[in-house]
């Protein structure tokens, strides 16, 4: 709004000092009322903004593994009682599987000698048998052979029965004591036998006595050594994972510092590229509502204040980019064209 005559002649008796007061209260009054337009510009940048494509975020776990893929190894240590149980159920297990086995070659042995003393009673019945057929025959010769000489009552008919009685109780009693004889000797492979198997069996106890405390030596230096490979092999695992954890974390560190240094040259370059050729597209369509709006407002007060204002302003420089020094040479332009009264 420009003064009138009377103000301009009153101006005229005015100090410096109330000048400079009076043109600074005119600034922070024209900062105040530009709280709104800040608020408009604020809008159309974040309307800006959203229409911008959504950068993406690098996905970081993906380009950089958080695992290096090397795992420990779990491993429960066993205990020496759990030792000392599976020794002693592997230990008997075997010791069972041999007896199993002594004892069928026992059985078998036994079965066949015991047939043996069928087969040697089976033999003297048929012995017998044949005996008494044997007799009989004699006998029944004998008795018609005395029928036909006429001898059926003589001493001599009674002598040849007589012997031929004692022939087969002789031959009996020969048959009777090989019967004996054979079924002794059985009897005495059967003891043999039986004394083997005992005497078998109790070296399979003293065997797998010894075999126990052997085998449970042999598992606990066998679980020991294990123990001590997982443990170390743990270690190099764990020693590995941290190095690799070290390296990620440079490697994101070079990483994001590297797209950032690419990003600050984009948009540098951008910059002195729109610096010397302009917006373009939405962004100088926004850019430019921004500026009529700021126009609009700043060419509204007075012109000798208008530039300063804008020189002030802690907002307007950010908002309007690249239009900000075309604004203030518009408003300085303004300004030039005052007329200076003496």
């Amino acid at each position: 709004m420009a003064k009138s005559l009377w103000d301009e002649f009153k101006d005229l008796f005015k100090t410096d000092a109330q000048r400079a007061e009076e043109k600074q209260q005119q600034i922070n009054d024209a900062l105040e009322r530009e709280k709104d337009i800040a608020d408009r510009l604020a809008e159309l940048e974040k309307e800006y903004i959203n229409s911008l494509p959504k950068e993406e975020e690098p996905d970081l776990d993906k380009l950089f593994p958080v695992n290096s893929g090397l795992k420990e190894i779990e491993y429960t240590r066993e205990s020496d009682e759990d030792i000392a149980a599976r020794a002693e159920k592997e230990n008997t297990y075997n010791k069972t599987a041999e007896q199993n086995k002594l004892a069928d070659s026992y059985e078998s042995k036994l079965a066949a000698l015991s047939g043996s003393k069928q087969q040697a009673g089976d033999n003297l019945k048929e012995s017998y048998k044949q005996l008494q057929e044997l007799y009989d025959e004699l006998r029944k010769r004998s008795e018609n052979d005395v029928l036909k000489r006429g001898l059926a009552r003589s001493s001599i008919a009674v002598t040849q029965l007589s012997d031929l009685d004692t022939a087969r109780m002789q031959s009996a009693g020969e048959l009777r004591k090989s019967y004996n004889a054979t079924m002794n000797d059985i009897d005495v492979r059967i003891g043999e036998l039986e004394a083997d198997r005992e005497n078998a069996l109790n070296e399979l106890d003293l065997k797998y006595a010894a075999e126990l405390d052997s085998r449970i030596s042999e598992l606990k230096s066998k679980r020991d050594k294990t123990v001590k490979e997982y443990e170390e092999y743990n270690a190099k695992v764990r020693k590995q994972n941290e190095q690799y954890e070290k390296q990620r974390e440079t490697d994101i560190a070079d990483y994001l510092e590297k797209a950032e240094k690419k990003k600050k040259e984009e948009q540098e370059a951008l910059a002195k590229h729109e610096s010397q050729y302009g917006y373009s597209g939405a962004k100088q369509e926004n850019y430019a509502k921004r500026y009529d709006i700021a126009y609009d407002f700043y060419s509204s007060l007075s012109p000798d204040i208008a530039a300063d204002a804008l020189a002030a302003s802690p907002n307007m420089k950010y908002y309007l980019g690249n239009y900000y020094d075309k604004l203030m040479n518009a408003l300085k332009g303004t300004q030039s064209g005052i007329k200076k009264v003496f």
